[in-house]
């Protein structure tokens, strides 16, 4: 999964790594064994939070193209 704003890069990859790309602090690299399991499981909680976006962002764009 990637998500990318003007300010951040978030790419989740379960079970390999994780990267996040900021203007401020720079790149940051982890591999998923490495992360904390409290971490894991907020990370796929942003994952989840991201798909629903996306899946909202869909209904909003088709339902106003198709209208």
């Amino acid at each position: 999964m990637i998500i990318k704003t003007n300010e951040f890069e978030l790419e989740i990859y379960q079970g390999s790594n994780v990267y996040l790309g900021s203007r401020t602090t720079g790149q940051t690299f982890r591999k998923w064994s490495e992360i904390n399991e409290n971490v894991k499981v907020e990370l796929k909680r942003i994952e989840e939070q991201a798909e629903s976006l996306v899946k909202r962002s869909e209904e909003l764009l088709f339902t106003t193209t198709n209208a």
